[in-house]
């Protein structure tokens, strides 16, 4: 059924329907009757007046470590919109909830939604894990629908998730919130789950990836830390313990255990610090890995501390960790990005400053504007004979000539010295394929606007260097503004706003008045915005742009397609 009637007509049927035996025909039928097994089970709304719980120990361990990270990776797209993603087994019990969100909490504990909560329809009614359930179909709960009336101020969007083989019913997946005028896109995309969980389940159910489901579950039993594992297909197991990890995480920790065919140790930096991986490897590929404990940096060293790139976030550590693997290896690497990103600062492993103390390391493409590409040549030739590292900076000002001599003089480098390019590129496709030219592999830088949760540490870092004891700490709104603003010139553009700052006298804290009107005007789209974005330009291609046709797919009035369509500003 499109969209849900007036709630005010709904709790009028509902009203009739508790006090008469005559069915009520204004709502669906699938409403209608679950409305009724509930009444058959319950009696009248009043009588439920809690939420029980069981015992935790008798709740299905191995399907929540089955679907432990792909459920991590949802819920990191869902962080910052109020809604919680909760996954339950085939009899409503709560198995585990996901949320980075404060207010999705809050919303989860006020309705008792708690790992062992028992959501079945037999026992709190109406909703959007216990009417899965009991119907094996995926439903949208909203507001009054629900039997309970402590669930009137929630919308639960649930679906199945069944045996690719079998059809058995194995477990539930819902998403629930506040009401909001954002529910409408959840159902395609609550599905979309389930199928990618239904492809896990069938995935395990090959020997060698059996195999390694084992191995993942002896050892997370045995080691009172989280486990991981990796097996064929991408397949990735995530231990309970290991929740805290972000799928970018999980990523990070992918990328570092590929391809290697031997177990051992090692350490490798995620979001919330330096962690010590004991990596398991498996016949036939694959590996298990216990994360023993994390490792802190220690404050005792004699001499200053080495300075450290700004930032924790996942995007950010995906290409720190593959630059730092490519100085190790010693094997060259272009860095590509847009322009003001943090390339050469990348490169070096440390904040890059200009100034004679680099000159011997960075040589800029530039230059050879002013010296002639012969003799720019010459000076690159002499360090890549030595042992330092190098790193060319801006090679998109090469011309073809010039960039050939590159090639040839990285391919006969006697130095032992690691190489990084960097380039400054619109797009990473432009980036690989520069680099695919001269015969190396790439990493893309991502910008500023993909960094959101490091401009805290970058705020501080750049207005450290440019007003240093000004004082100038970002206050909450300061904050908010400066994360919805698109940074088209990236980390350059902000260090420009902490030096304006200084300039005008500002010292202390920072407040959203003492920003810009540009910066103070600007908006992005939340995460669920971008869903919803996604799954209307979905629909409409499917629909080769019929509106009537795309707002069926999506299960939507014709009406609501057509406003999200105007406040997106999408055509057709």
């Amino acid at each position: 059924m499109p969209d849900h009637p007036d709630p005010n007509l709904v709790q009028a049927v509902k009203d009739d329907f508790l006090s008469a035996d005559e069915p009520a025909t204004a709502l669906s039928p699938e409403l209608l009757k679950s409305w009724q097994r509930s009444r058959a089970a319950i009696g009248v709304p009043a009588n439920i007046r809690d939420v029980p719980l069981v015992d935790q120990a008798v709740l299905d361990a191995h399907l929540l470590d089955m679907f432990q990270a792909p459920l991590t990776r949802v819920s990191d797209d869902l962080d910052g919109t109020g809604m919680g993603l909760l996954l339950a087994d085939s009899q409503g019990r709560i198995l585990q909830r996901w949320s980075h969100d404060h207010v999705a909490l809050a919303h989860l504990d006020r309705l008792g939604t708690v790992r062992g909560a028992v959501l079945a329809e037999d026992v709190v009614g109406t909703n959007g894990v216990g009417t899965v359930a009991a119907t094996g179909r995926s439903v949208q709960i909203s507001g009054v629908e629900h039997f309970a009336d402590f669930y009137r101020d929630a919308v639960c969007t649930g679906a199945p998730v069944r045996h690719p083989v079998t059809g058995k019913l194995l477990a539930v997946v819902t998403i629930s919130s506040k009401l909001s005028d954002r529910s409408g896109l959840l159902r395609p995309l609550i599905n979309s789950v389930t199928m990618q969980l239904e492809q896990q389940v069938l995935e395990v159910e090959q020997p060698s990836a059996r195999a390694m489901f084992n191995s993942f579950l002896e050892t997370s039993r045995a080691h009172a830390v989280p486990v991981l594992a990796f097996g064929p297909q991408g397949l990735v197991m995530q231990s309970q313990r290991a929740a805290r990890l972000s799928h970018a995480d999980l990523v990070l920790i992918q990328q570092h255990c590929s391809g290697q065919r031997r177990s051992g140790r090692s350490t490798l930096d995620i979001s919330s610090g330096t962690v010590e991986l004991q990596i398991n490897a498996l016949e036939g590929g694959g590996a298990v890995v216990v994360l023993d404990r994390e490792r802190r940096t220690s404050t005792t060293s004699i001499g200053p501390a080495r300075p450290q790139l700004a930032g924790r976030s996942p995007e950010w550590l995906t290409v720190v960790n593959a630059a730092s693997r490519h100085r190790e290896t010693r094997r060259p690497l272009v860095i590509a990005g847009e322009p003001g990103t943090g390339k050469t600062s990348l490169a070096l492993g440390l904040p890059f400053r200009a100034g004679p103390t680099t000159q011997g390391t960075v040589i800029d493409a530039a230059d050879r504007h002013v010296t002639g590409s012969r003799k720019w040549l010459q000076k690159l030739s002499d360090r890549l004979q030595a042992s330092a590292p190098v790193v060319v900076r801006g090679i998109e000002t090469l011309d073809p000539h010039t960039v050939d001599g590159l090639r040839s003089l990285i391919e006969n480098r006697t130095g032992r010295g690691s190489v990084m390019l960097t380039l400054s590129a619109e797009t990473a496709e432009h980036g690989a394929a520069v680099a695919s030219r001269l015969g190396i592999s790439s990493v893309w830088v991502p910008p500023l606007r993909d960094r959101a949760a490091d401009l805290p540490a970058l705020w501080h870092a750049v207005a450290e260097q440019v007003a240093p004891g000004a004082g100038l700490e970002l206050r909450p709104d300061a904050l908010a503004v400066l994360s919805a603003y698109g940074w088209p010139g990236n980390l350059a553009e902000l260090r420009s706003q902490a030096e304006q700052l200084w300039l005008s006298n500002k010292r202390g804290a920072v407040q959203a008045a003492d920003l810009p009107a540009f910066l103070q005007g600007s908006r992005v789209l939340s995460r669920i915005e971008r869903v919803e974005l996604e799954a209307i330009r979905k629909a409409l291609k499917e629909a080769e742009g019929n509106r009537s046709r795309a707002a069926e797919i999506l299960g939507l009035s014709r009406a609501t397609v057509y406003r999200k369509m105007k406040a997106y500003r999408l055509s057709a």
